[in-house]
């Protein structure tokens, strides 16, 4: 009868560390998981981040003022007179 209860407490013994060891195995993986998300989030973040920047950036350059200045900068003046060709219908 001990032996009985022996093997049997063994076997509880043994099913339940293998149970546990399942247990931390998918532990582990949620956490690797967890942690790979949260980077994948940052990640996004900073690309965001730096997309609004760009954004901003392309704003600014597309000002009326900045867009003079820089044509000034290429040597573009003004028209002083505007000449228009008329053309006859094809």
């Amino acid at each position: 009868m001990q032996r009985l209860l022996a093997r049997l407490l063994l076997g509880v013994v043994v099913i339940t560390t293998v149970l546990a060891g399942v247990y931390l195995m998918v532990v582990a993986a949620n956490v690797h998981t967890a942690r790979r998300l949260w980077a994948m989030e940052n990640q996004i973040a900073d690309v965001m981040r730096d997309n609004q920047a760009l954004m901003t950036e392309i704003a600014r350059l597309s000002s009326i003022p900045v867009l003079q200045e820089r044509s000034v900068a290429l040597g573009y003046q003004p028209a002083e007179s505007i000449d228009y060709l008329y053309l006859g219908e094809p």
